[in-house]
């Protein structure tokens, strides 16, 4: 009955309140601000690469955070699950909500960048705690928004990632403890080394872990090159119950469909959530053309893209090697089939171990470092250390505990964080429509 209720309470929550909100917030940001997602896609790719930064971080070790985080594994048994509720149209879902919902990760990079502050290290910190408690002068909003940072970044960014990395080594026969115990040392290392060794790391993984994943996906896509015409009308009569989930009517499964890509979307660019303001705000890197704050958000409009094309992939080498069908496999072991198919490599189901053990990794050590600076707006920066080492000894616990509960906590934590967030991106839409007007629309595209 607890179960029950559990399950109502984050359902009711995502469908009436959570998805609502990021749709018309998203629609409503993207026409105000002219579709910057895709009128300046060119210029956040220009300013992706400045030729030198002072201090801080540059824009591409930036751009590398927010993807080390978005590309968990999430983007990969994520689709999965969502192909198995919503059928294949949940992708052409996850394509409008991700296209539609880019434009509030530029509002949110802008205000984290004009709020932020520097702590006694010297680094920028800023994102939706500074925001909101400095921009709309909410400051129970920005501990409410933080706290709910910590509790996410301990379940959905530590717990579920390393679990999901473990359940094809369980298959596979292998103590998937063992793999928990590496992934917190070098999770240590990398934590505990600060800011720069964390955008050392995943400005050296994510760009070499991303091409990798994206050749395998297009080598199985390629190979079943005949059926990706069928695949493409599958997901589109599916969106539109032309092709009804087995067991459902036509409008039900449409309605599912959109529901299960929505939801899906929503937690893979993680858009309207305000991390990336987090991980863009200690960015210093100059550009000529814009002012740091609305270059910062032009730039972070490029990670939902990539991300689109990384869960599309993922979605087609399912849909074209026909494995989403199999009922008997769930989640990460369902794309791990699919790989094996796919390549016709028995131990494809290695790569695939390798590539979620990277996913995870970069996953964890993005959220902690989110989560490191909510620790630091509630408890000062005394706080960081001892929260540190507490993530690092949660990591392993992933690997041997049944995360059903992880989840649920992990998607209401997820829901309160993005309406939090995008209270205050309505409350201060004016400071970001104004600063568009001013700068964004002057530049002259090449």
């Amino acid at each position: 009955m607890l179960l029950e209720l559990m399950d109502l309470f984050k359902e009711s929550l995502s469908l009436f309140l959570t998805v609502p909100a990021i749709v018309i917030a998203g629609f409503y940001f993207s026409w105000r601000l002219r579709w910057v997602q895709f009128s300046h896609l060119k210029s956040a790719l220009s300013l992706i690469t400045p030729k030198k930064k002072e201090g801080g971080i540059s824009s591409f070790g930036a751009v590398a955070a927010v993807l080390g985080g978005n590309l968990g594994t999430g983007n990969v048994a994520g689709v999965a699950v969502a192909l198995t509720m919503g059928g294949p149209g949940a992708l052409f879902w996850m394509w409008v909500m991700a296209f539609l919902t880019a434009s509030l990760k530029f509002a949110e990079c802008f205000l984290g960048v004009s709020y932020r502050t520097k702590n006694s290290k010297g680094e920028y910190v800023g994102g939706p705690m500074y925001y909101l408690a400095q921009g709309i002068n909410k400051p129970f909003i920005a501990k409410a928004f933080a706290l709910f940072t910590i509790f996410a970044a301990l379940t959905g960014g530590t717990l579920v990632q390393v679990n999901s990395m473990s359940l094809p080594l369980k298959e596979a026969g292998y103590n998937p403890l063992i793999m928990g115990g590496v992934m917190a040392v070098i999770v240590a290392a990398t934590v505990l080394g600060g800011m720069k060794r964390f955008v050392l790391v995943v400005t050296s993984i994510v760009p070499v872990m991303a091409v990798a994943y994206i050749g395998a996906c297009l080598y199985v896509i390629v190979s079943h090159a005949s059926q990706v015409p069928d695949a493409f009308g599958l997901i589109v009569r599916s969106a539109f119950g032309l092709e009804p989930v087995v067991g459902g009517f036509a409008g039900c499964a449409a309605f599912q469909a959109m529901r299960t890509g929505f939801d899906r979307a929503l937690f893979a660019t993680e858009s309207g959530l305000g991390l990336a303001s987090i991980l863009h705000a200690p960015v210093t890197s100059p550009t000529r053309e814009f002012p740091n704050p609305i270059a910062q958000g032009i730039i972070s409009i490029f990670s939902p893209m990539i991300v689109v094309v990384v869960t599309s992939l993922t979605g087609l080498v399912l849909l074209v090697t026909n494995v989403w069908q199999d009922t008997n496999l769930l989640s990460t072991n369902q794309c791990t089939e699919a790989f094996c198919v796919g390549l016709n490599w028995g131990d494809a189901s290695y790569f695939l171990m390798t590539t979620l053990f990277f996913f995870a990794f970069t996953t964890t050590i993005a959220w902690a470092f989110c989560a490191d600076r909510a620790v630091e707006f509630l408890f000062g920066e005394k706080g960081v250390r001892p929260f540190q080492w507490l993530l690092i000894a949660v990591v392993p616990f992933g690997a041997i505990l049944s995360v059903s509960f992880v989840w649920w906590l992990m998607d209401v934590c997820l829901n309160i964080m993005l309406l939090l967030n995008l209270v205050g991106l309505f409350m201060m839409r004016t400071q970001i429509l104004e600063a568009a007007r001013a700068s964004l629309w002057t530049f002259k595209k090449k």
